[in-house]
């Protein structure tokens, strides 16, 4: 199997890069670069062209059979507007990242093809061993076997956390997200998420607990969350609680939620940690 590791946001350490290119080719893919996925123009990895360039070519590229991300940072949302939605959906090619890469998902969700928020290059290098490393190992080898992804309900079906909304009760239904701050921008455009009768999942990294509140809000003023069937609260990594705020991040999120009886899961394993297991944007997962 083929993958493409693309820089469709920002540019990266190239060592890093070849590393975590190394765990995938001792996991006996074959793996190649982009055009543009060393370089460097600003913060960026290229011109919202050439990283779009980039995406576009490998889709067209009948030997790649995914795509994987170099990194996050910020820039995936530059180029939307710039991928052909009709050959993201003609191709069928998964594409494999988190945090910025959130953008991608939802576009690849709108093209119909499943996706899978996971590890980049940088955990790929430094975690080779750990197990969400080797699950998302299991995965890719289910996948080159089989032609699809493999269910992961492990993850989300035994989380037991006390804050947990409707612990008892259990949902089964296609799962969306990713990085929240994403998912706000992504709000009134034509890439957002379709979010009726979906479970969506958030993380985020270095945000202030006001603008978690300004992002849940978000979601209540636009009817999101009552279009929801569950919601799962990740990683919030570096949100240090705000001693002006009148309750804790995790209890302003819960009481927000409460009124539209839906389960909520906290303390998910997804995230800018260690512990970001892999998800299938799409499938179906029951919590």
């Amino acid at each position: 199997m083929k993958i493409r590791i693309i820089s469709p946001a920002g540019h990266i350490d190239q060592q890093v890069m070849a590393a975590g290119a190394d765990t995938l080719r001792s996991w006996g893919m074959d793996v190649d670069f982009s055009l543009h996925a060393k370089g460097q123009y600003g913060r960026y990895a290229g011109t919202p062209q050439a990283r779009a360039f980039d995406i576009i070519d490998a889709l067209n590229d009948t030997s790649v059979d995914i795509l994987w991300c170099s990194r996050g940072g910020y820039g995936a949302q530059q180029i939307l507007d710039l991928i052909p939605v009709d050959l993201v959906a003609h191709a069928n090619k998964p594409v494999i990242g988190f945090s910025d890469i959130t953008c991608l998902h939802a576009f690849w969700q709108k093209a119909g093809v499943a996706s899978v928020h996971a590890p980049m290059m940088r955990h790929l290098a430094e975690y080779p061993d750990h197990r969400t490393t080797q699950a998302l190992h299991n995965m890719l080898l289910f996948y080159q076997g089989k032609g699809v992804w493999p269910r992961q309900n492990d993850l989300l079906r035994y989380n037991r956390n006390p804050m947990n909304l409707l612990a008892d009760q259990h949902v089964t239904a296609p799962v969306i997200g990713g990085n929240f701050a994403n998912i706000s921008a992504l709000h009134g455009t034509p890439y957002d998420f379709d979010y009726e009768g979906k479970i969506l999942f958030i993380e985020d990294i270095g945000e202030s607990p006001y603008k978690i509140d300004r992002m849940m809000n978000s979601l209540k003023l636009a009817g999101i969350l009552d279009d929801l069937r569950g919601l799962l609260v990740g990683q919030m990594t570096g949100c240090d609680e705000d001693p002006e705020m009148p309750r804790p991040l995790m209890e302003t999120i819960r009481e927000m939620l409460q009124p539209y009886q839906i389960p909520v899961r906290f303390d998910v394993p997804v995230g800018h940690v260690i512990e970001n297991y892999p998800v299938v944007e799409g499938a179906l997962y029951t919590i």
